[in-house]
């Protein structure tokens, strides 16, 4: 007769394959649910063994091998004797927390973190075999691992294998039976061996202690988990480490606790850093005539986010995770949303997530927000959200201002720019408009250097600027101006222009810049320039200031398109320099009663007989334009026409050279190449700067 098997897993295929397989795939992620076991089971140390930054498997030819390393979890929890390994570790699905073992262990009295009885099918997710050495009980009299007489606690010992379970048909799985079981231990607890991976990477040793210190919310003095890397030797720099807890530097000043009180009150339970309530929160929520506590804290991380680990607010349910929010579900555009969702950091426990009904999903990724009592929990967190941002932003805006102040060296700029005793008032006011636009900025626009420039040399104009409205504001308020009065007030009135004048030749100074990337870049097309020259005809000119307000103009480049349409039957286009299905003819600008034509060639260029006689055209027709009857309004204006070649070479026939020099002769062209237009445009500007800067700092030895 055919003795029934001593150990006896009934499950069906799709429960391996859903809740274990398809469910779990991280390391971390099976790691802790085998960590959640040895809670449950009053552990107070639990070792992991693991080949710590290695790959477990490797793919070859689209086959995964096996590399030969084990994980192993050991704890010195309570164990299972062999007689209970039936109904309580291969009964899966079963209710945890209605047996006869309760819904607190019996050393430490801990909340068990298990209900469903599916965290042993994790590891199918990532490994083939796993492997179980559980000893517990009482001190009896049996045989040890020698095969000698000994006192010890009964063991168990079994192999689970994923593919004898995984079949067509759901049956009775009898695991593999190890060479310990039947034999005592002299000491209580459990091994869980992991074998046969496939492709999946153990993190780092740092790394894999805060992912697990992320998953438990479990601060205590009997709970320690250890990680050991097999792949040292123990005395190797970096072989273990202890899970500690998950530390994040908090922003000072914006920490909200959430204190709940006795038998679950929360009314009036939550509190700021100094203790005081804060008003229109509380430590969770009341729905249908119960209460739901919720203890922990949400403030500010002093940094952004720099992983997925530390992103926004965990929720733990008995202490192992159940989700994580960044903004509890809440819809995008709200006033400080980046703020929020890249600073907002917290730990929250509500352990009647999974009392009554399950909230938690199965893989404990998320809640079941649309679940009526999600829905209050996810109402309740929007205001945690709402009220935390307002809070904060004070906070925020402190951090902001120090970082930028640090990284910009504003003080030392403003007392540079500004050194006379007597410009105390223009050094406070250049702070005071740079604190107003500094709070402003996100912080990482504080880190972009050219960001931060632009702000402090707006700030130094824009100071005097103040200053002097203020002085004339004090002069209006006065009875009489002495000449005193009027010397300090034109004094500040010349720093506020030099300033404003200065921060207009930076500007050209760093466009000029630009031009020279332009330039140095072959790919660069001549529309490039055009455009440039469109928009900053300065460049052309320092004198030169932009066309779009000369409304004259204006029209007579809009007619005189038409009229070389009428005389040519070709479009001339003179406003639209980026768009790549039109040529791109030359830039029209004016300046001192003059119509000017800019024809800008790209570097290194020679101008060519066909295009110096589309030069000339271009100069023959806009002259018989301002000759022509009815635009009498028009050449009253726009007495001459000169033209600007920008050009490198020359490629010419001598018949058009000897034109070219004719042009040039009788002051009607200025032909300079792109080394001297270069030259002369960042000369004119940065000597322009040099100068202001030179009268500014006289205006500040005379005061």
């Amino acid at each position: 007769m055919k003795s029934k098997p001593k150990y006896v897993m009934t499950i069906s295929r799709l429960t391996v394959d859903k809740l274990g397989v398809k469910l779990y795939d991280k390391v971390s992620a099976v790691l802790a649910e085998l960590v959640a076991n040895s809670y449950d089971a009053d552990a107070t140390k639990v070792t992991i063994r693991a080949p710590v930054g290695e790959y477990l498997a490797t793919r070859q030819k689209g086959e995964v091998k096996d590399k030969g390393f084990a994980i192993e979890i050991i704890d010195n929890g309570v164990g299972i004797l062999p007689a209970d390994v039936n109904r309580f570790y291969l009964k899966v699905g079963g209710e945890r927390r209605r047996d006869e073992r309760g819904d607190v262990s019996k050393i430490y009295k801990r909340k068990v973190m298990g209900r469903k009885g599916v965290g042993k099918l994790a590891p199918f997710g990532i490994c083939r075999t796993v492997e179980v050495i559980t000893s517990g009980g009482e001190r009896v009299l049996g045989v040890n691992g020698a095969g000698k007489p000994a006192k010890g606690y009964m063991t168990a010992h079994f192999v689970l294998d994923r593919e004898s379970i995984l079949q067509e048909v759901d049956f009775d799985y009898v695991p593999i039976i190890g060479a310990s079981d039947g034999k005592v231990a002299s000491e209580k607890g459990t091994r869980v061996v992991l074998n046969g991976f496939t492709q999946r990477k153990v993190p780092a040793l740092e790394d894999l202690s805060r992912q697990l210190a992320q998953r438990f919310g479990v601060q205590s003095a009997d709970w320690k988990i250890t990680l050991i890397d097999s792949t040292k030797t123990a005395d190797a720099p970096g072989q273990n480490t202890t899970v500690g807890n998950f530390a994040i530097n908090m922003m000072e000043n914006t920490e909200i606790k959430f204190e709940p009180g006795v038998e679950g009150t929360f009314a009036g339970r939550a509190f700021d850093a100094s203790g005081k309530p804060v008003e229109g929160l509380d430590a969770g929520f009341s729905y249908e005539d119960r209460n739901f506590p919720i203890r922990g804290w949400v403030g500010y991380a002093k940094e952004p986010y720099k992983d997925d680990l530390m992103a926004g607010v965990r929720i733990y349910c008995r202490g192992k995770i159940a989700a994580q929010t960044a903004v509890f579900n809440r819809k995008a555009g709200f006033t400080g949303e980046h703020d929020v969702r890249s600073y907002l950091v917290g730990e929250l426990h509500a352990d009647w997530l999974d009392e009554d009904e399950d909230l938690i999903q199965t893989d404990r990724r998320d809640i079941l927000w649309s679940h009526e009592l999600g829905q209050q929990f996810e109402q309740w967190g929007q205001l945690v959200v709402r009220k935390i941002g307002s809070r904060a932003r004070d906070p925020m805006k402190k951090k902001t201002w120090d970082r930028l102040k640090e990284v910009s060296k504003l003080e030392d700029r403003v007392k540079e720019a500004y050194p006379a005793k007597e410009q105390q008032p223009l050094r406070e006011n250049v702070l005071e408009i740079a604190k107003f636009m500094g709070q402003t900025m996100r912080q990482d626009e504080v880190e972009d250097q050219e960001r931060v420039e632009q702000f402090v040399q707006l700030s130094l104009m824009l100071g005097p600027v103040i200053t002097l409205d203020e002085k004339l504001r004090e002069a209006a308020d006065a009875k009489d101006s002495p000449v005193e009065a009027v010397t300090e007030l034109l004094k500040t009135a010349r720093i506020a222009e030099l300033a404003g004048f200065g921060r207009i030749a930076e500007d050209r100074v760093r466009v000029i810049g630009r031009v020279e990337e332009l330039k140095d870049n072959s790919t660069t097309l001549e529309s490039a320039f055009q455009t440039l020259i469109e928009t900053c005809p300065w460049l052309i000119d320092a004198e030169w200031s932009p066309i779009a307000a000369n409304q004259s103009f204006s029209t007579l480049r809009k007619e005189f398109v038409k009229f070389y349409w009428d005389r040519t039957g070709k479009e001339l286009n003179l406003e639209n320099f980026s768009d790549p299905n039109k040529r791109a003819d030359f830039v029209m600008s004016s300046q001192d009663n003059a119509i000017q034509i800019i024809e800008i060639k790209r570097p290194k260029h020679e101008l060519d007989d066909q295009e110096l006689d589309r030069i000339i055209l271009y100069r023959d027709l806009m002259q018989e334009f301002l000759d022509a009857p009815g635009n009498d309004e028009f050449s009253r204006l726009f007495t001459t026409c000169h033209i600007t070649l920008v050009c490198d070479g020359l490629k010419l026939d001598g018949a058009h050279r000897q034109a070219l020099k004719s042009l040039h002769k009788d002051g009607e062209l200025t032909h300079i190449s792109w080394k001297v237009f270069l030259l002369r445009t960042r000369k004119t500007h940065q000597s322009f700067l040099d100068e202001a800067e030179r009268q500014r700092k006289n205006a500040a030895q005379v005061r």
